[in-house]
């Protein structure tokens, strides 16, 4: 049989192999994950491209075109003529999403209410190109139109404003509140001080 100590001292190693091995293996994982976001494919991405499944793989935006031959096929992908495409900007954080066009900021509200839309909801045409941010300027956005009257309504109503007391209280010349209920104030009658002098 060993003796306590022995067994003290071998657990007291163990453990401390333990601890060491831990700490090795869990800065090495740290070192891993900064190196794998480092060379990710999701930090080369950015706007819509950087989430998987925003757009139907047909639709997939290629990369941003780097000579003629390649605008124009680009172009003719998205039904366009070539001296009208025009890609986002690299430098455009939110909107780059590689060759897809800039459409540019034709809303629901720019478009013509009595022409035959395709989907007169949104008015569209099939096949018609969007521009990455047209969700925002839909037909059925939020209207704050309610809220901005209520708040004028409560700013021009004249006791509107009136939702603190006042400084001080109005002066009486009795003590109407120890007269209260049933006894007459003008049994006590309070001094009133000025600083005006005496006649």
């Amino acid at each position: 049989m060993r003796p306590a100590k022995e067994d003290m001292s071998m657990a007291g190693e163990k453990s401390q192999t333990y601890c060491e091995d831990a700490m090795v293996s869990k800065s090495r994982s740290v070192l891993l994950c900064m190196r794998s976001i480092h060379t990710s494919c999701r930090m080369n991405k950015r706007g819509p491209l950087t989430i998987d499944g925003w757009y139907p793989r047909d639709h997939m935006p290629d990369d941003y075109p780097k000579n003629e031959e390649e605008r124009r096929a680009a172009a003719i992908k998205y039904g366009m003529r070539p001296e009208d495409y025009k890609p986002h900007s690299k430098d455009d954080y939110y909107k780059y999403a590689g060759n897809y066009p800039d459409y540019g900021c034709v809303t629901y509200d720019h478009k013509d209410p009595y022409e035959n839309w395709s989907d007169p909801h949104y008015r569209r045409n099939w096949g018609e190109g969007m521009q990455i941010r047209a969700m925002m300027h839909t037909s059925d956005r939020d209207s704050y139109t309610t809220l901005i009257f209520c708040w004028i309504g409560i700013q021009t109503w004249p006791k509107g404003r009136k939702w603190k007391n006042d400084i001080m209280l109005k002066q009486y010349p009795y003590d109407i509140k120890r007269a209260y209920p049933f006894t007459d104030p003008r049994v006590y009658p309070i001094t009133n001080y000025t600083f005006e002098p005496e006649d």
